[in-house]
């Protein structure tokens, strides 16, 4: 039987482990610095929306077109409570997109149906997802599965090796510390930044989803609406401010997000 350590208890981790902890011949430990539950600036995966829209393009695309039909034919259909489905719009987007044919229902959107001051837009169903549901439940199915979960902070990656739950030495360590990867020893990413997305959540329920290209408040201030599966409320946004680490909201910012969306 392999060894496998995962490095990471995001979205990105918790899936991988759950993954391969499906297959018999595989014997998984999760080590993270941070867990489900916590919230941290580092720990990205609480903070996210978190919908399915590309922002790649078609020669990036791979992880977009093989994970869409995951969460959308897969885990929509067995865990309804933690996802669903809905639309997404994006304005001023590409009538010929490279994920067209990932996505059902993708259509352009007809001049008639657009909001004043647009110019252009397509439509196509989606997924949203509950984060504070989803990952206790992917951690809950690796345990089922037999994966052993520990909490522990690397300085390296080398050390997680002698970090399997067996005492002995994995066969495998998977790196999906994510943010976290620019900073752990032996890694050191630095294409891997953070991008600030201050967002507000309310309790309203609005459909359908809905992206737009740009703002007149600034190059990285966005609006979008995204409704969480599950009572989870309503993500407004937001902010895209690369290499920002501030964890601090900003008050203007969260007024202009409010504004933004009613209007």
């Amino acid at each position: 039987m392999a060894n496998i350590v995962v490095v990471g208890a995001g979205v990105s981790g918790l899936t991988t482990a759950l993954l391969l902890s499906k297959n018999p011949a595989y014997s998984v430990t999760i080590v993270a610095k941070h867990m489900p539950g916590d919230y941290d600036i580092e720990y990205t995966s609480p903070w996210a929306g978190a919908n399915f829209s590309p922002h790649s393009n078609i020669e990036n695309g791979t992880w977009e077109r093989n994970t869409f039909p995951e969460l959308y034919h897969s885990l929509i259909l067995n865990r309804s409570k933690d996802l669903e489905s809905g639309a997404a719009m994006s304005h001023a987007a590409d009538p010929d997109a490279w994920y067209k044919d990932v996505v059902p229902n993708f259509r352009v959107v007809p001049s008639s149906e657009l909001p004043p001051g647009y110019d252009s837009g397509i439509s196509h169903s989606s997924v949203c997802i509950n984060a504070a549901l989803y990952l206790p439940y992917l951690a809950s199915q690796c345990l089922a599965n037999g994966a052993r979960i520990s909490r522990a902070e690397l300085s390296h990656i080398a050390d997680a090796a002698s970090l399997h739950h067996s005492g002995k030495l994995a066969d495998v360590v998977v790196n999906c510390t994510g943010l976290l990867a620019s900073k752990l020893g032996g890694v050191m990413d630095t294409k891997v930044v953070p991008v600030r997305g201050q967002t507000v959540v309310v309790r309203n329920e609005a459909t359908p989803m809905i992206a737009t290209s740009g703002t007149d408040d600034g190059p990285d201030e966005l609006c979008y609406i995204m409704q969480r599966a599950a009572g989870g409320g309503t993500i407004l946004g937001g902010t895209y401010q690369e290499g920002n680490w501030d964890a601090a909201p900003d008050m203007e910012i969260a007024a202009r997000i409010m504004k933004r969306a009613v209007e």
